[in-house]
């Protein structure tokens, strides 16, 4: 009889406590989406439905249901608890005009860099005003006026400023350090890879751009759309158009279905809005690229533009990882994916999936067979598709390395990531549209933000990648991309003056780009002892 009693009990306070907890949980979840009044009401139900279930004589009987009754009604609450959806405040244009500096620049003696071919104009003379280049001309024929700083540029190449054209800076606790160490590194602008209907309106209110000591911020979507915020078509859809409203740069999806994603892709080619991101290694990257998805970042997900170069592709495509089908389109799901606090927290561990690039032990087989099956001429293949039809690809190179090797067979590892070497210098020869990223930012302690990018030059150097067109990755290409050449991606009259000076001639070696003696952005000259003193605060150097 005791030791009935004693495991009743047990079973009791068992069931009690997974409702305490399911109660604490949906209540702060309730709390941080701003339904407190709602959370404090349910708070003060249940602890009167517990005093008054302890102290019934119907105790021992009601105790187990009564508790499983609160808990549910706890959850039920939770479910209609999220927060509500956002009033967007139509976008009526952006306000980014180009900063400047309280002075005129001319560069005189200055060897410029034309990064479309390659071409060197020595002894030149670059005169900045008002954010832009306002007159090139040979050294001696333009004058200094009132207010003009001068400097001797003699022996060094001026080029378009670096791009970073995926990062996560923005809305980052250490945005402001990173925003030096990037200027400090040569980067003048960066593409924003999150974001968020509240970031969006800073950013077209001009609080990330208007300033020459920070680069600028080029473009950025809303909310990534991953399987947990957009689990069907048609709230998908409904997303992206909110996301229109709102003045979203771009739309980007993160490990979405195959329905919802070509649900995304449609109404994304409906608004003439770019579509990039995560592509689930069970679609065929052929297909998407013939359906107009802009921009392939990290190749895929899972490795799947390895799996789309691979001869056992169907096979291989028909084993990828996947969010059992159904989860997301669950109702229940979905009202519980309307709690912020909830929403946000799964929806990150959804992203990091999005760009795994190996599972350790487990995937090893798998892993070994895509190396094993990889195919030159299947590569090709998805490669002369990517040009037919203008799909780019940010590589991130030194993304995929730091996820490769933080787990598994170490051999695997660099077996696999020679291949990603192979499959950047095989898209290059066949004239793949490429830029340069790191994937940078939010807390990832495996980067320093500025000088990842210099780590993605030695990587594309050692892909194999000529010098002019690593120097185009990092600058025309970008420009070209975000539709941007007029008043980016050369050193041209009218263009943003937005420049780095080199100590070396960037078209003979990759290694010249780290060779940063100066950097202009806005028409504001910030000299070596300046950028030195930046990095120096920051402990980078």
């Amino acid at each position: 009889m005791k030791n009935h009693i004693r495991r009743s009990f047990l079973k009791t306070s068992g069931f009690t406590l997974l409702s305490v907890l399911l109660f604490g949980i949906v209540l702060v979840l309730m709390i941080s989406s701003g339904e407190r009044w709602f959370a404090y009401l349910i708070l003060a139900a249940c602890i009167g439905a517990l005093v008054f279930v302890r102290r019934s004589t119907f105790w021992h009987g009601w105790r187990v249901p009564l508790c499983w009754v609160i808990a549910l009604a706890v959850a039920w609450a939770g479910l209609f608890a999220g927060q509500p959806s956002p009033v967007i405040e139509p976008y009526t244009g952006q306000n980014l005009e180009q900063p400047s500096a309280p002075y005129q620049l001319l560069l005189n003696n200055v060897t410029i860099v034309d990064t479309r071919t390659g071409s060197l104009a020595s002894n030149m003379s670059i005169l900045c005003a008002d954010g832009k280049i306002k007159a090139i001309a040979p050294t001696g024929t333009l004058q200094a006026g009132e207010n003009t700083k001068v400097v001797d540029a003699a022996g060094k190449y001026a080029v378009p400023g670096y791009l970073n054209m995926h990062m996560h800076v923005i809305g980052d606790k250490h945005t402001d350090e990173m925003m030096e160490s990037l200027l400090a590194n040569g980067i003048t602008g960066f593409r924003q890879m999150s974001g968020s209907y509240e970031l969006l309106k800073e950013w077209h209110s001009g609080a990330f751009t208007n300033s020459a000591d920070r680069p600028a911020l080029l473009t950025m979507p809303g909310d990534v759309l991953t399987p947990i915020n957009a689990p069907t078509p048609g709230i998908a859809v409904g997303l992206v158009r909110l996301q229109k409203q709102a003045g979203a740069g771009f739309i980007k999806v993160g490990g979405v279905t195959p329905d919802v994603f070509k649900a995304i892709q449609a109404e994304t080619d409906r608004l003439n809005m770019p579509l990039v991101g995560h592509v689930l290694s069970d679609m065929d990257l052929k297909e998407v690229a013939q359906h107009g998805f802009r921009s392939v970042e990290h190749f895929g997900i899972n490795n799947g533009s390895l799996i789309s170069s691979s001869t056992d592709e169907d096979m291989l495509r028909a084993q990828a990882k996947r969010i059992p089908a159904g989860i997301t389109e669950n109702p229940v799901f979905v009202q519980l994916m309307k709690i912020k606090g909830l929403r946000d927290f799964v929806n990150a561990q959804v992203l990091k999936m999005a760009i795994k690039t190996s599972g350790g032990k487990e995937d090893e087989a798998e892993l070994r067979h895509i190396i094993n099956t990889y195919s030159d001429e299947k590569a090709k293949e998805l490669a002369d598709v990517y040009v037919q039809y203008n799909t780019w690809q940010c590589p991130t190179l030194v993304r995929m390395r730091s996820g490769l090797f933080s787990d598994g067979s170490e051999a695997t590892a660099q077996a696999l990531f020679d291949l990603y070497l192979k499959l950047v210098r095989t898209y290059d020869a066949k004239g793949v549209k490429m830029m340069t990223g790191t994937d940078g930012g939010s807390g990832d302690s495996w980067q320093i933000a500025g000088y990842s990018l210099h780590e993605e030059f030695d990587e594309l150097e050692r892909a194999g990648i000529p010098p002019l067109h690593v120097l185009q990755m990092t600058t025309l290409n970008g420009a070209e991309f975000l539709d941007r050449m007029n008043d980016m991606g050369t050193v041209d009259i009218g263009k943003n003056a937005d420049m780095v000076l080199l100590d070396a001639n960037p078209i003979e070696s990759v290694q010249n780009l780290h060779k940063i003696n100066a950097v202009i952005r806005a028409g504001a000259y910030h000299d070596n002892q300046k950028l030195s003193s930046i990095k120096q605060k920051l402990g980078t150097k």
